[in-house]
């Protein structure tokens, strides 16, 4: 299987790298890459001075396309030996992350509406691979603010991720779209596990307490607190509360919501581990790739055929040989913090704010 690493730019593709590093998740936006070569005095490091910052690039994993993006940095790097050059990008989703949304006010829309007309200044199409359709949302971006800080307020009224695919796209969907081929099994294709099992942010207890609406004889802490909801992690044996205020103007449900995300999360965050395995590519021969479901065995770390999201690949080769990093976890670590909707402002003006 052909595992060799080419850069597209310009209409022609580039390889013979000594290093390569790629990487790709559904708790990030924007995939990145970062490729080095090695030249010995004295010499250049041919062809890469003919790669631009700012050229459009794509990646490729023998045929596989695994980025689409820009070229964001040619570093250069030696000493009385050698030479090292190395070319560095993101997918064109970085864009997203690093500019300012456009102070257009979306009303009536859907989440996927709403994604398509704050990514089309950038020329990315969104993908809905199964964000919830019904969820009818009024959005304006805040000043100042960016296309991803944006979405990332509205993701958690419809519990839905954002993500990018090879192609530079926006992906919205849910933890898990897709399942593997392989199951992840100890004593045949891990090589390596890091986890801390950390129960630091996990708590026993619960609160989240609301600020209900308020009148001229009705105020102060009588409101802030006045709905109050909670819920235990049976996992946590000994006393630790935690209390926290619901943002904005709070409901029973939407307090309930974020208690029981609250203990959900933390618990599945406890379980994330990293496993190393050989190669980049599954035993069908397509790659490992982000938000499949995978069957993890795992004794040693009491994984026993449970099923978890893969949130993040990385694909490396250098001198040591050609590994892929596989950071997997539960589907309730990686869904974003349930919010509310908030109610638009009565204007004069007839535009409304998020």
């Amino acid at each position: 299987m052909n595992n060799i690493v080419f850069l597209r730019v310009n209409g022609r593709e580039w390889g013979g790298w000594t290093s390569v590093r790629i990487s790709a998740g559904i708790d990030r936006v924007a995939r990145d890459f970062n490729v080095t070569i090695t030249r010995q005095w004295p010499g250049q490091a041919e062809g890469s001075a003919q790669i631009k910052n700012g050229d459009r690039v794509e990646v490729l994993i023998g045929d596989d396309l695994v980025i689409t993006g820009w070229v964001e940095a040619t570093p250069v790097r030696y000493d009385a030996n050698a030479i090292t050059t190395g070319i560095v990008g993101r997918s064109k989703t970085a864009d997203l992350i690093d500019c300012t949304a456009a102070p257009v006010q979306h009303s009536g829309k859907s989440l996927v509406r709403i994604a398509e007309a704050l990514a089309q200044p950038f020329g990315i199409s969104v993908i809905d691979s199964g964000a919830p359709a019904s969820a009818v949302i009024d959005a304006q971006p805040e000043h100042g603010e960016t296309v991803i800080e944006c979405l990332n307020r509205l993701l958690g009224q419809v519990q839905a991720l954002a993500y990018d695919d090879e192609r530079g796209n926006l992906v919205l969907g849910t933890p898990g779209s897709v399942k593997a081929a392989t199951a992840l099994v100890l004593g045949e294709n891990i090589l390596s596990c890091d986890t801390e099992r950390s129960v630091r942010e996990r708590f026993s207890d619960y609160l989240i307490t609301g600020q209900r609406p308020g009148t001229d004889d009705d105020f102060g802490e009588a409101t802030i607190s006045a709905i109050r909801q909670a819920t235990r992690d049976a996992g946590v044996t000994r006393y630790r509360p935690m209390t926290a205020q619901q943002s904005g103007t709070a409901t029973t449900d939407s307090c309930k919501a974020r208690c029981e995300f609250e203990a959900r999360q933390r618990a599945a965050r406890t379980l994330e581990t990293t496993y190393t395995v050989q190669g980049w590519r599954q035993g069908n021969g397509e790659l490992w790739k982000p938000n499949q479901r995978v069957i993890v065995f795992d004794p040693l770390v009491g994984f026993d055929n449970d099923e978890l999201v893969i949130a993040e690949v990385t694909y490396s080769q250098d001198g040591n040989g050609t590994i892929t990093e596989l950071r997997v976890g539960p589907a309730d670590a990686y869904l974003p913090e349930p919010t509310t909707q908030k109610k638009k402002k009565k204007t004069s003006g007839g535009g409304g704010d998020f």
